[in-house]
């Protein structure tokens, strides 16, 4: 771990340090020796050794106290991995996501912060096409989630603008890793306890991120922070849903029945159900949908800027994740 130059000292605070990414970025920025202070909604820290206040980031007046000799944040914190979700959660997305993040940021430009991380989502970017999208692609977000890290985005630029405040934004593929709450942690449970079945050739690709890759894309930007407003794709090499699949289920032993539904016939079961208002059956095909898309971006931007390459392989990545739950599993 390469110490952070301390020629100035740093002295960052990260929200959302309890949060999947969050607990990986605060063990890093532990490592780099770097000033830290740790927040989140819990009533304590999930690691250990930390400077930590608990502060609800939707409430202004919580938030100013925290960034007191603050000179820089990383915003982590955010509603994500809610699956099914109705309409009732796009105030939720957009209280934590939106209204948070403007709170943080605001406070921050106001203590006189000079680098700003902000940790958003390739979601912004809206259905994929098979191109590999670049940060110049216009945004077409779709969902509630999609929409509150796009206008958390643009709350960030607007300040950031009207400030001089420097702002990195990361948008970060489908992250996986141990403890991982999201798509790769639920499609692992489906193959280890017999519900994956095959939908299509599964040849389309998809982009996933490691998340301690993802942990150093963010050091890197604090080691070597850029003045104005900069925009980064992050991401490993995409990989093929057959490549998933089949590393998952070699680390676990359980391949899947290799029958496969062809996609167009799920897809219009699916649709069928969704239109007939079944949440759960209609939450499946926004699954079954995004599974089978094709999933890729350009991060040349980021790699030419700080020389950055992922350095964690598909099969060492899910092997770490899939260790983890069976450990979990069996002490259960």
């Amino acid at each position: 771990m390469n110490k952070i130059n301390n020629k100035c000292q740093q002295r960052i605070l990260i929200t959302g340090a309890n949060g999947f990414l969050g607990q990986t970025l605060l063990s890093q920025l532990q490592a780099s020796g770097v000033s830290l202070l740790a927040s989140d909604l819990g009533d304590v820290c999930y690691t250990m050794n930390t400077h930590y206040r608990k502060a609800d980031i939707t409430k202004e007046e919580k938030v100013k106290p925290l960034l007191e000799n603050i000179n820089t944040v990383i915003h982590a914190a955010g509603l994500a991995h809610v699956f099914n979700a109705d309409d009732s959660m796009h105030n939720k997305f957009h209280e934590i996501n939106v209204i948070g993040t403007e709170n943080v940021v605001s406070s921050a430009v106001s203590s006189g912060v000079q680098h700003f991380v902000l940790i958003s989502s390739v979601s912004v970017y809206g259905p994929c096409t098979g191109k590999a999208y670049n940060e110049q692609k216009p945004c077409n977000p779709v969902s509630s989630y999609a929409q509150s890290k796009y206008n958390a985005e643009l709350c960030a630029t607007k300040i950031a603008q009207k400030s001089g405040m420097a702002l990195t934004i990361f948008r970060l593929t489908t992250l996986y890793g141990e403890g991982d709450p999201g798509n790769v942690g639920r499609l692992i449970k489906m193959i280890d306890n017999g519900r994956f079945f095959w939908v299509g050739n599964g040849s389309n690709r998809k982009s996933l991120l490691y998340k301690v890759d993802a942990a150093r894309a963010v050091m890197a930007v604090i080691q070597r922070p850029a003045s104005d407003i900069n925009i980064y794709n992050i991401s490993a090499p995409p990989c093929t849903m057959n490549e998933i699949v089949n590393v998952i289920g070699d680390v676990l032993d359980k391949h899947p029945f290799p029958l496969r539904i062809p996609a167009s016939l799920a897809l219009l079961l699916g649709r069928y159900f969704y239109k007939i208002s079944n949440r759960r059956l209609g939450g499946h095909y926004k699954t079954l949908k995004k599974w089978l898309t094709e999933d890729v971006y350009d991060v040349s931007r980021f790699q030419k800027a700080y020389n950055f390459r992922t350095q964690t392989s598909l099969q060492e990545g899910l092997k770490r994740e899939i260790t983890r739950y069976l450990q979990e599993k069996n002490a259960r």
